[in-house]
């Protein structure tokens, strides 16, 4: 038999009769004992409150007509980078034969970031867009227009200067830019170091091996810099398109 204990002083309750109004002997405070049935109602009682008041669909069940949205496609966004390449390579094509279309070439790779994820958004409509997926976009697209653009003018100038023979041109230009810049670098040095200390590296930019690097590394590194821009103006434009579509 199990013992009950008072509730008000933990006195060890001694049953005279099952059904009667007990007493306990140390406080005299009445203990009320429930029979097993009036228990089993009770919880039956409040099983069916509660079950009443329990709604009828599940709470994170979405509502009728919503499309949870994916995961990023990256074999769109490939396609779409590749279209960004199409596009300056295009242009830049169509500048070879008419050289005012450059500035319209110079538009869309400033532009081609944020208007290749407005084309991947609005052809893969129920998917995620976030500001890191709009940056890697973006980078996709700084790689394949920059890959479009070097290599095509590197076949042009290959072409007129070993087919055509057509590039004194575009040499005779190139020196003298590079001229322009030996002199006001000569300037810059013989001001700053006085002219023995400047004598070394003014023999340095004289060699045209170290010019043809000072061209490329300048190239490098506007090719990275403008992949940094493509990073930047994509996740810009992501941060409008953040919110997961419902539609």
């Amino acid at each position: 038999m199990i013992q009950r204990l008072c509730p008000r002083c933990r006195t060890v309750l001694h049953l005279e009769d099952e059904t009667s109004l007990v007493f306990c002997y140390n406080c005299s405070a009445p203990q009320v004992r429930l029979s097993q049935d009036l228990l089993d109602q009770a919880y039956a009682n409040a099983q069916a409150k509660l079950e009443a008041a329990a709604p009828t669909t599940a709470p994170d069940q979405p509502p009728a007509g919503f499309v949870p949205p994916v995961l990023n496609r990256w074999t769109g966004a490939i396609q779409c980078a590749a279209l960004a390449g199409a596009v300056a390579a295009g242009l830049t094509l169509v500048s070879f034969a008419l050289p005012p279309i450059a500035l319209l070439t110079l538009c869309w790779i400033a532009s081609a970031p944020i208007v290749i994820l407005g084309i991947y958004a609005s052809r893969f409509q129920n998917t995620r867009i976030t500001a890191g997926f709009a940056a890697r976009l973006g980078v996709l697209c700084g790689i394949a227009i920059l890959v479009s653009v070097l290599a095509l003018d590197t076949i042009h100038l290959c072409l007129d200067r070993f087919l055509f023979h057509a590039a004194a041109q575009t040499v005779a230009q190139l020196d003298t830019q590079l001229t322009a810049l030996f002199v006001q670098q000569a300037a810059v040095l013989n001001t700053n170091l006085g002219p023995a200390q400047a004598k070394p590296f003014l023999d340095l930019l004289a060699v045209p091996d170290f010019r043809a690097g000072l061209l490329l590394s300048s190239f490098a590194m506007l090719s990275a810099l403008y992949l940094l821009y493509s990073a930047a103006a994509g996740a810009f434009a992501g941060l409008f398109r953040s919110k997961p579509t419902t539609r």
